[in-house]
């Protein structure tokens, strides 16, 4: 292998097997820890309270990641629209502990649901140091229909048996994860160091080449944020950045520059856009449908029935007539009237 672009991402990968190897605490502590990363923090105007607001979640690949309003029971809302009214977070990444397998220096963020995996390595999206990233949102419900109509999967009833995300809801680039780590350890006895497994092994997995059966289906009900992003130049001369010890305002203005990033997260609006799916001919149409024929063949048929005893009795009333005709005439053949005068002269002159 000589292509640098190869090398590199093959380099990286071989780090997060060597980093997999390690347990759970010392990951943690080879990563920044909360207050390092975090140096400041607001959400609708209000300072954010670091040690509750924000849960560890150590990822594979990026390391310590926190999320912010993770508390289903205790969210976090906001009733305006606009970045003065989002999180507005500093981010500390301090550079000059930056290995050479980094090719970047910014954070990774991911907008997900709190019952949702965050899945940044798909799903995340960069923000360099030395810039103010503003992240706005807005909100797409998707519903599908199920059975008989669609081929989508209800997450509350979802079968999580070999499901590596138990603790989350569905999703399927979970399912595609789990079917992946599911075939690997039943057929290699090792696993991908990236998701769960529940074997100690774990080896390199490029020579897998079979395709894998898996049928991963969308959900019925979907929440999709779309994310526009822009960004700024950051810090400006007038930015307040706290304490610098030893430097001057222009060498703290060039330390954060390289060290640090603002992100902003907000809402653009506070409506959402609804995608609903819905049958092309469903049991209402069928009822309607049937319904309009059914009158329309019970209306003929009245008519046709009202035609046919019409019918009927006109032919009754021409037989009657007919046959009084023919006993009218019956009885006037049969009677005999006397002659007139001038028959009688005409037979007297015969009988002379």
């Amino acid at each position: 292998m000589t292509d640098g672009v190869a090398m590199l991402t093959r380099a990286k990968e071989n780090l997060m097997f060597t980093m997999s190897a390690l347990s759970a605490e010392q990951r943690e502590a080879l990563s920044q820890s909360k207050h390092e990363f975090i140096e400041m923090c607001s959400f609708n105007g209000h300072e954010c309270n670091i040690d509750e607001d924000f849960r560890l979640h150590v990822d594979p690949e990026f390391g310590n990641c926190f999320t912010f309003n993770h508390d289903v029971n205790n969210n976090y809302t906001s009733s305006r629209a606009g970045p003065m009214y989002g999180i507005r977070v500093l981010l500390f990444v301090n550079t000059s502990d930056y290995m050479s397998t980094s090719e970047s220096a910014g954070v990774r963020l991911a907008i997900h649901a709190p019952t949702e995996y965050p899945f940044p390595d798909t799903f995340g999206y960069s923000a360099p140091v030395g810039f103010a990233s503003s992240f706005g949102m807005k909100k797409k419900l998707i519903q599908r229909l199920s059975k008989p109509y669609g081929d989508c999967i209800h997450a509350e009833t979802y079968n999580k048996t070999d499901y590596i995300y138990q603790q989350y809801d569905y999703h399927p680039e979970g399912c595609h994860r789990s079917c992946f780590q599911t075939n690997l350890i039943r057929d290699c006895s090792c696993g991908d160091p990236r998701f769960p497994r529940n074997i100690g092994a774990f080896g390199d997995f490029h020579h897998v080449t079979e395709r894998m059966d898996c049928e991963c289906k969308q959900r019925c009900r979907e929440i999709v944020h779309e994310v526009t992003f822009s960004a700024s130049r950051w810090p400006s001369g007038a930015t307040d950045l706290g304490d610098c010890d030893g430097m001057t305002e222009t060498e703290c203005e060039n330390y954060y520059r390289l060290n640090a990033a603002m992100v902003e997260v907000f809402y653009e609006q506070l409506n959402y856009e609804l995608l609903q799916e819905s049958e092309a001919y469903g049991l209402v149409n069928l009822i309607a449908d049937f319904g309009g024929h059914l009158g329309l063949w019970l209306g003929f048929s009245v008519i046709t029935v009202m035609e046919v005893i019409v019918l009927i009795l006109d032919v009754i009333s021409i037989c009657f007539r007919r046959r009084n005709e023919r006993k009218h005439d019956r009885q006037n053949n049969g009677k005999s009237y006397p002659p007139t005068s001038g028959e009688e002269k005409s037979k007297s002159l015969v009988q002379i």
